[in-house]
């Protein structure tokens, strides 16, 4: 029983490292956010100096990109706060396990108490203290006496608070992969957008090569868009691997001992 919950303590604290590692990496994610927006608006300028037909396509390009920060901004902020949410859910089931482990081993304690004061014993081998159903077969068991109610009834009110304590903590794992799938589909969103940036950088290259010179003030924009693409994808694809890492220790927690 010790080597579960010291097993279930060590898990939660890395889903825990997880989601703070992941909210660092939401925090960074708006600074390429920015620098794409000053890169668009540099682009709309080097356009307007330009003049013509192809420099207005150019400034409509560059507008476009210009105003897709605005819309990465609120996934970000949408991310960031998911993230949070992500961890306050395992500090709260971090907390939970601590307190069932202090009930169970009140239980474990009484449940041996009885055992010494009466001839029927109940043996703690055949009990299984982490799963709700055999704790509720202890709470209408014959095996504690009459004699000693305070002592029975101090076993039953610990039964019921450790079944409390394991619904809890599934509960809040189960919501934990739940803020965890949102996290996912907003990060597939920031990817789409970003897709576009730099989509939209291959076209201003594109329509910068027909201009005389044009290629050659509009390569290095181009080349730090298609860094700030890359920078984010990075850093996303990153921010994906630990999520899915979070998922799958929750998911190894919910399907564990506790609770079944």
């Amino acid at each position: 029983m010790n080597n579960i919950l010291e097993k279930y303590t060590t898990d939660i604290e890395r889903v825990f490292n997880i989601g703070v590692e992941v909210l660092n990496g939401a925090r960074s994610m708006r600074r390429i956010s920015f620098e794409l927006k000053l890169l668009a608006i540099n682009g709309i300028i080097q356009a307007a100096k330009i003049g013509n037909n192809q420099g207005q396509s150019l400034i409509t390009l560059s507008g476009f990109l210009s105003d897709l920060p605005s819309q990465i901004a609120p996934e970000l902020n949408n991310l960031k706060q998911l993230t949070g949410v992500m961890a306050r859910e395992i500090t709260i089931s971090s907390i939970s396990v601590r307190r069932l482990t202090a009930y169970l081993l009140s239980l474990y304690k009484s449940i041996e108490k009885n055992n010494r004061e009466q001839g029927y014993k109940m043996s703690l081998n055949d009990v299984n203290l982490l799963k709700s159903k055999e704790i509720k077969e202890i709470i209408t068991s014959n095996a504690f006496s009459e004699e000693n109610r305070i002592l029975k009834e101090n076993i039953i009110q610990i039964s019921k608070n450790n079944i409390d304590v394991m619904n809890s903590i599934n509960d809040m794992f189960i919501a934990t992969q739940g803020t965890i799938n949102r996290a996912r589909q907003t990060i597939e969103r920031i990817k789409r957008n970003g897709f576009i940036a730099n989509y939209m950088g291959s076209y201003i290259s594109i329509e910068s090569s027909y201009l005389a010179g044009g290629r050659q003030k509009f390569s290095g924009l181009v080349n730090h868009i298609k860094d700030m693409y890359a920078m984010l994808i990075k850093n996303l694809e990153e921010i994906e691997e630990k999520i899915e890492e979070g998922d799958f220790l929750l998911k190894n927690l919910v399907k564990s001992g506790i609770n079944l």
